[in-house]
């Protein structure tokens, strides 16, 4: 299951996010971390040691390996967007998975993906937004169940609406500290993709007494507040360089981390739903932009076969091997057939108070090798900022471009 944090910048949103994966790693055999956010802080936050490999400078090696085996696109370029056929390689939340070994930093029961950061050569060229394409296709080929955890820290405000990453998250939590501006972000979210409300929620931090989180309660949608994080002096000290701040932190956190799990749990995934916005949103920016660029359908004869269950099915069969499906060998461990992942989402009320934070050298990353993003990869999605699926953000979409 997958769980996108936003909120307005200096909200805490990333050190809620960090606090957040901690607190599942504590609990739960993996949780893969995704460091989707323009400044790029989340291994700080979580407490990881090295150096991340990013994705943004690796996104043609990302999409060669996720296209895998697969025959229907022949010669024809494949997109962040590309929905995936049967003979595709898939990415488990496991530690064995083979992407995750080449780009991830892991550290125990946690690993983190990073997209990378806004540098001097983007200006004036390009959004940040473009570099999240590679996160994209990683997320479409993803095959997580319900035990499986990923957490994303992304970008402030409503850029994550700017590409396809919209509908990849099956819970939105919006970090909001007990100010009119802070909500306004929420608010704002929640009116250009009103199609979201449903599964976008909202952690109160930095609050002092029951008056801020009275005021951040009554600012949200009924039923939307999952509870609040004190303003700490516990961070602070940890900030200042104290040891075991950051712990002491942590248990201040746990309170709506409860809430947040709980209703994490509580969702379904609809595959068939994923697909159809998939499909859409790729037909979008082909019709818009790529099949005139490429002078071919991009968008024509893919895969009829291809299902999201069929995917799952296939890596679970005895006698279909993942490598035969065109797939990694890793990739036959996903959420509904891992050994390892035998903590279900609703056993986890039985898990410790108490949180064990691991620190340390993370294990040396294998890195392919390096490549710029093409320009035509930096345009990937540039016109699929609408939801594909939301004719309330027509009008609503050039106000989030970047």
């Amino acid at each position: 299951m997958r769980i996108a944090f936003l909120g307005k910048g200096g909200s805490g949103k990333t050190t809620t996010a960090a606090g957040f994966a901690r607190y599942l790693a504590d609990r739960f055999p993996f949780v893969l971390a995704l460091d989707a956010d323009v400044n790029a802080h989340f291994k700080t936050a979580l407490g990881l040691s090295g150096d991340p490999v990013h994705l943004e400078g690796h996104f043609d090696e990302v999409i060669e390996y996720l296209r895998g085996k697969r025959a229907d696109l022949g010669e024809r370029p494949m997109l962040a967007t590309t929905p995936p056929a049967l003979d595709s390689n898939f990415i488990a939340v496991s530690p064995a998975d083979e992407l995750l070994r080449r780009y991830a930093l892991v550290d125990g029961s946690l690993a983190l993906l990073t997209v990378g950061q806004y540098k001097q050569a983007d200006m004036g060229g390009s959004c940040y937004h473009t570099k999240l394409f590679g996160l994209a296709a990683i997320l479409h080929h993803m095959l997580d169940g319900e035990t499986d955890f990923v957490v994303a820290d992304t970008t402030a405000g409503t850029d994550n609406l700017a590409t396809s990453l919209w509908f990849a998250y099956d819970m939105n939590v919006f970090v909001v500290e007990p100010t009119a501006k802070s909500v306004s972000v929420y608010r704002d979210f929640i009116g250009v993709s009103p199609e979201l409300a449903e599964k976008t929620y909202v952690v109160g931090n930095k609050v002092e007494g029951e008056e801020d989180e009275e005021f951040i309660r009554e600012s949200v949608a009924e039923g939307r507040y999952l509870g609040s994080v004190p303003l700490s002096r516990h961070l602070k000290r940890f900030e200042q360089g104290r040891e075991g701040a950051l712990e002491e932190f942590r248990k201040e956190q746990q309170a709506p981390f409860q809430a947040v799990l709980e209703a994490l749990c509580s969702r379904k995934r609809d595959w068939p739903a994923y697909l159809n916005r998939l499909r859409d949103a790729h037909g979008k920016v082909c019709r818009d932009w790529f099949n005139d660029f490429h002078g071919i359908a991009l968008d024509a004869d893919l895969d009829p076969e291809f299902s999201y269950e069929a995917a799952v099915a296939a890596r679970q069969s005895p006698v279909l091997s993942p490598t035969a499906a065109g797939s990694s060998p890793a990739a036959a461990t996903t959420g509904t057939d891992a050994g390892e992942n035998e903590t279900s989402c609703a056993s986890q009320a039985d898990a410790p108070d108490s949180l064990i934070v691991t620190t340390g050298e993370a294990p040396a990353v294998e890195t392919a090798l390096a490549a710029n993003i093409p320009t035509s990869s930096q345009q990937q999605e540039a016109h699929a900022s609408e939801p594909a699926t939301a004719t309330a953000n027509d009008g609503a979409a050039d106000s989030i471009k970047s």
